[in-house]
Protein backbone atom coordinates (compact mmCIF):
# COMPACT_ATOMS: atom_id res chain seq x y z
CA UNK A 1 0.00 0.00 0.00
CA UNK A 2 1.07 3.54 -1.22
CA UNK A 3 0.84 5.69 2.00
CA UNK A 4 1.21 9.77 1.75
CA UNK A 5 2.09 10.82 5.28
CA UNK A 6 1.66 14.61 5.35
CA UNK A 7 2.30 16.73 8.48
CA UNK A 8 1.77 20.19 9.11
CA UNK A 9 4.81 22.26 10.02
CA UNK A 10 4.31 24.52 12.95
CA UNK A 11 3.62 23.44 16.27
CA UNK A 12 3.95 19.87 14.48
CA UNK A 13 6.58 18.99 12.90
CA UNK A 14 8.74 22.12 13.66
CA UNK A 15 10.40 23.46 16.90
CA UNK A 16 9.79 26.40 18.77
CA UNK A 17 13.11 27.73 16.87
CA UNK A 18 10.87 26.93 13.24
CA UNK A 19 13.06 24.51 12.15
CA UNK A 20 12.82 20.58 12.43
CA UNK A 21 15.18 19.05 15.28
CA UNK A 22 18.64 17.83 13.81
CA UNK A 23 17.03 14.23 15.13
CA UNK A 24 14.08 14.68 13.12
CA UNK A 25 15.84 15.38 10.17
CA UNK A 26 17.91 12.42 10.48
CA UNK A 27 15.32 10.20 11.12
CA UNK A 28 12.98 10.99 8.44
CA UNK A 29 16.02 11.48 5.45
CA UNK A 30 16.70 7.96 6.36
CA UNK A 31 13.26 6.45 5.88
CA UNK A 32 13.13 8.62 2.79
CA UNK A 33 16.03 7.38 1.46
CA UNK A 34 16.11 4.03 2.79
CA UNK A 35 12.33 2.88 3.49
CA UNK A 36 10.85 4.79 0.75
CA UNK A 37 8.82 6.92 3.01
CA UNK A 38 6.47 9.41 0.61
CA UNK A 39 6.28 12.23 3.74
CA UNK A 40 5.77 16.10 2.49
CA UNK A 41 3.85 19.17 4.35
CA UNK A 42 0.65 20.96 4.17
CA UNK A 43 1.57 24.89 6.37
CA UNK A 44 0.10 28.27 6.00
CA UNK A 45 3.49 29.25 4.85
CA UNK A 46 4.54 29.91 1.91
CA UNK A 47 6.90 27.71 -0.48
CA UNK A 48 10.23 30.34 0.78
CA UNK A 49 8.87 29.93 4.31
CA UNK A 50 8.49 26.20 4.88
CA UNK A 51 11.98 25.85 2.62
CA UNK A 52 13.94 27.76 5.27
CA UNK A 53 12.23 25.70 8.14
CA UNK A 54 12.65 22.91 6.73
CA UNK A 55 16.39 23.30 5.55
CA UNK A 56 18.10 19.81 5.35
CA UNK A 57 14.78 18.03 4.98
CA UNK A 58 14.17 15.96 1.55
CA UNK A 59 11.77 17.60 -0.42
CA UNK A 60 11.28 14.59 -3.52
CA UNK A 61 6.82 15.54 -3.01
CA UNK A 62 4.97 18.07 -3.67
CA UNK A 63 4.34 20.17 -0.74
CA UNK A 64 0.86 21.91 0.17
CA UNK A 65 1.13 25.83 0.77
CA UNK A 66 -0.60 28.50 2.21
CA UNK A 67 -3.52 26.43 4.16
CA UNK A 68 -4.21 24.21 0.59
CA UNK A 69 -4.50 27.47 -1.68
CA UNK A 70 -1.61 25.68 -3.83
CA UNK A 71 0.48 22.39 -4.29
CA UNK A 72 3.77 22.39 -5.49
CA UNK A 73 6.58 21.07 -6.36
CA UNK A 74 9.52 22.51 -4.57
CA UNK A 75 12.15 21.96 -6.44
CA UNK A 76 11.51 23.61 -9.71
CA UNK A 77 7.90 25.42 -8.66
CA UNK A 78 5.71 23.96 -10.53
CA UNK A 79 2.40 24.64 -9.88
CA UNK A 80 0.10 21.20 -9.83
CA UNK A 81 -3.23 23.00 -8.23
CA UNK A 82 -3.66 26.96 -7.40
CA UNK A 83 -7.21 27.72 -6.13
CA UNK A 84 -7.60 31.86 -6.78
CA UNK A 85 -10.28 34.10 -6.07
CA UNK A 86 -12.82 34.79 -9.24
CA UNK A 87 -13.71 38.94 -9.79
CA UNK A 88 -16.50 38.87 -8.01
CA UNK A 89 -14.83 37.84 -4.53
CA UNK A 90 -12.43 40.11 -5.32
CA UNK A 91 -14.58 42.77 -5.53
CA UNK A 92 -16.68 42.03 -1.94
CA UNK A 93 -12.63 41.90 -0.59
CA UNK A 94 -11.72 45.56 -1.41
CA UNK A 95 -14.63 46.86 -0.28
CA UNK A 96 -14.13 45.44 3.50
CA UNK A 97 -10.95 45.94 3.27
CA UNK A 98 -11.78 49.82 2.58
CA UNK A 99 -14.72 49.52 4.54
CA UNK A 100 -12.56 48.36 7.68
CA UNK A 101 -9.17 50.30 6.62
CA UNK A 102 -7.13 46.77 6.72
CA UNK A 103 -4.33 46.60 4.13
CA UNK A 104 -3.55 43.14 3.79
CA UNK A 105 -0.62 41.54 2.10
CA UNK A 106 -2.16 40.10 -1.55
CA UNK A 107 -0.56 36.75 -2.53
CA UNK A 108 -1.19 36.31 -6.42
CA UNK A 109 0.74 35.06 -9.45
CA UNK A 110 1.44 37.36 -12.50
CA UNK A 111 1.82 34.94 -15.20
CA UNK A 112 4.60 32.22 -13.32
CA UNK A 113 5.72 34.92 -11.12
CA UNK A 114 4.56 34.42 -7.57
CA UNK A 115 4.10 38.26 -5.74
CA UNK A 116 3.27 39.46 -2.47
CA UNK A 117 2.10 42.35 -2.51
CA UNK A 118 1.28 45.27 -0.25
CA UNK A 119 1.05 49.30 -0.04
CA UNK A 120 3.94 50.91 1.19
CA UNK A 121 3.34 53.21 4.44
CA UNK A 122 0.43 51.15 5.19
CA UNK A 123 2.02 48.38 7.15
CA UNK A 124 0.90 47.38 10.60
CA UNK A 125 3.70 46.13 13.00
CA UNK A 126 2.91 42.69 12.58
CA UNK A 127 3.46 43.38 8.92
CA UNK A 128 6.61 44.83 9.24
CA UNK A 129 8.00 41.77 11.09
CA UNK A 130 6.71 39.67 7.94
CA UNK A 131 8.58 41.61 5.61
CA UNK A 132 11.37 42.18 7.81
CA UNK A 133 12.28 38.22 8.36
CA UNK A 134 11.54 37.47 4.29
CA UNK A 135 13.66 40.61 3.54
CA UNK A 136 15.66 40.09 -0.24
CA UNK A 137 12.47 37.50 -0.84
CA UNK A 138 11.91 38.00 -4.87
CA UNK A 139 8.49 37.56 -4.79
CA UNK A 140 7.79 41.12 -2.56
CA UNK A 141 6.58 43.32 -4.55
CA UNK A 142 5.65 47.33 -2.84
CA UNK A 143 3.01 48.73 -4.54
CA UNK A 144 1.67 52.74 -4.39
CA UNK A 145 -2.20 51.70 -4.13
CA UNK A 146 -4.33 48.60 -4.66
CA UNK A 147 -4.31 48.68 -7.98
CA UNK A 148 -1.43 47.82 -9.06
CA UNK A 149 -2.10 44.67 -8.33
CA UNK A 150 -5.38 44.59 -11.01
CA UNK A 151 -4.88 41.60 -13.40
CA UNK A 152 -2.72 39.29 -10.82
CA UNK A 153 -4.17 35.56 -9.72
CA UNK A 154 -5.11 36.51 -6.39
CA UNK A 155 -5.30 33.12 -4.08
CA UNK A 156 -4.72 34.63 -0.65
CA UNK A 157 -4.85 37.58 1.98
CA UNK A 158 -3.17 37.84 5.11
CA UNK A 159 -4.10 40.90 7.30
CA UNK A 160 -1.54 40.94 10.28
CA UNK A 161 -2.66 43.30 13.35
CA UNK A 162 -4.20 43.18 16.68
CA UNK A 163 -7.32 41.62 17.57
CA UNK A 164 -9.03 44.97 18.02
CA UNK A 165 -8.48 45.82 14.38
CA UNK A 166 -9.29 42.55 12.84
CA UNK A 167 -12.41 41.54 14.58
CA UNK A 168 -14.78 43.33 12.53
CA UNK A 169 -13.44 42.24 9.52
CA UNK A 170 -13.31 38.60 10.57
CA UNK A 171 -17.06 38.73 11.38
CA UNK A 172 -17.69 39.71 7.96
CA UNK A 173 -16.03 37.49 6.48
CA UNK A 174 -17.50 34.71 8.19
CA UNK A 175 -20.74 35.50 6.88
CA UNK A 176 -19.76 35.73 3.53
CA UNK A 177 -21.03 31.90 1.79
CA UNK A 178 -17.95 31.54 -0.51
CA UNK A 179 -15.07 32.97 0.80
CA UNK A 180 -13.31 31.62 4.24
CA UNK A 181 -11.15 33.29 7.29
CA UNK A 182 -8.74 31.54 9.47
CA UNK A 183 -8.29 34.03 13.01
CA UNK A 184 -5.84 32.87 14.82
CA UNK A 185 -3.31 34.48 17.02
CA UNK A 186 0.46 34.19 15.41
CA UNK A 187 2.15 30.91 17.09
CA UNK A 188 5.42 32.73 17.88
CA UNK A 189 3.96 36.12 18.75
CA UNK A 190 0.66 37.80 19.94
CA UNK A 191 -0.32 39.36 16.45
CA UNK A 192 -3.80 37.97 14.65
CA UNK A 193 -3.28 36.98 11.17
CA UNK A 194 -6.73 37.18 9.25
CA UNK A 195 -6.08 34.88 6.44
CA UNK A 196 -8.60 34.92 3.42
CA UNK A 197 -9.20 32.60 0.63
CA UNK A 198 -12.05 30.98 -1.09
CA UNK A 199 -14.01 29.05 0.82
CA UNK A 200 -13.45 25.67 -0.98
CA UNK A 201 -9.39 26.25 0.11
CA UNK A 202 -8.39 23.92 2.73
CA UNK A 203 -5.48 21.78 3.48
CA UNK A 204 -7.93 18.44 2.96
CA UNK A 205 -8.61 19.34 -0.53
CA UNK A 206 -5.39 20.31 -1.51
CA UNK A 207 -4.51 16.89 0.23
CA UNK A 208 -6.84 15.20 -2.05
CA UNK A 209 -5.91 16.27 -5.08
CA UNK A 210 -2.50 15.43 -3.74
CA UNK A 211 -3.57 12.08 -3.27
CA UNK A 212 -4.76 11.59 -6.71
CA UNK A 213 -1.43 12.93 -8.38
CA UNK A 214 0.59 10.53 -6.46
CA UNK A 215 -1.68 7.55 -6.62
CA UNK A 216 -1.43 7.35 -2.88
CA UNK A 217 -3.99 4.54 -1.04
CA UNK A 218 -3.71 6.20 2.17
CA UNK A 219 -3.18 9.24 3.72
CA UNK A 220 -1.73 9.46 7.67
CA UNK A 221 -2.02 13.23 8.64
CA UNK A 222 -0.41 14.93 11.94
CA UNK A 223 -1.51 18.42 12.99
CA UNK A 224 -1.77 21.02 16.26
CA UNK A 225 -4.16 23.83 14.95
CA UNK A 226 -7.84 24.63 14.18
CA UNK A 227 -6.58 24.93 9.93
CA UNK A 228 -5.61 21.37 10.41
CA UNK A 229 -9.39 19.93 10.59
CA UNK A 230 -10.00 19.62 7.00
CA UNK A 231 -6.90 17.81 6.72
CA UNK A 232 -7.86 15.25 9.36
CA UNK A 233 -11.10 14.40 7.61
CA UNK A 234 -9.62 13.88 4.82
CA UNK A 235 -6.98 11.85 6.21
CA UNK A 236 -7.38 8.19 6.49
CA UNK A 237 -6.01 8.15 9.73
CA UNK A 238 -4.80 11.24 11.82
CA UNK A 239 -2.70 12.32 14.81
CA UNK A 240 -2.87 15.33 16.64
CA UNK A 241 0.55 16.39 18.82
CA UNK A 242 0.21 16.62 22.55
CA UNK A 243 0.26 20.71 22.48
CA UNK A 244 -2.60 20.64 19.65
CA UNK A 245 -5.83 22.51 19.85
CA UNK A 246 -8.16 20.51 21.84
CA UNK A 247 -11.16 20.31 19.51
CA UNK A 248 -8.87 18.28 16.99
CA UNK A 249 -7.92 16.01 19.21
CA UNK A 250 -11.59 15.02 19.59
CA UNK A 251 -11.50 13.98 15.86
CA UNK A 252 -7.99 12.28 15.61
CA UNK A 253 -7.54 8.72 15.46
CA UNK A 254 -5.39 9.07 18.46
CA UNK A 255 -2.83 11.75 20.39
CA UNK A 256 1.00 11.25 19.53
CA UNK A 257 4.01 13.26 21.72
CA UNK A 258 4.67 16.80 21.97
CA UNK A 259 6.35 19.34 18.84
CA UNK A 260 8.96 19.86 20.75
CA UNK A 261 9.83 15.88 21.29
CA UNK A 262 9.98 14.79 17.67
CA UNK A 263 6.64 13.28 18.03
CA UNK A 264 5.96 12.87 14.14
CA UNK A 265 8.93 11.55 13.53
CA UNK A 266 9.01 8.82 16.21
CA UNK A 267 5.54 7.73 15.48
CA UNK A 268 6.16 7.26 11.89
CA UNK A 269 9.91 5.43 12.61
CA UNK A 270 8.01 3.42 15.48
CA UNK A 271 4.83 2.61 12.93
CA UNK A 272 6.64 2.35 9.58
CA UNK A 273 6.41 -1.44 8.92
CA UNK A 274 2.83 -1.61 8.94
CA UNK A 275 2.60 1.20 6.50
CA UNK A 276 4.52 -0.16 4.17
Amino acid sequence: MKTLFISDLDGTLLTAKENVSAYSLAELNEMIDECGLFFTYATARSLNSAAKACWGLRQNLPVILYNGALVMEPWNRKMLYNNHFNEGQLAYLKALFEKYDVWPLVYSFRGAAERVSWVEGKETTGVRRYLERRSGDSRLNPVRDRAEVKGDEIFYFNCIGKKEDLDALHEEVERSLDIKCIYEPEVYHTDYWCEIMPANTSKGMAAKALRGILGAEKIVAFGDAKNDRSLFLEADECYAVKNADESLKEIATDVIGYSEEDAVAKFIRENLEKYI
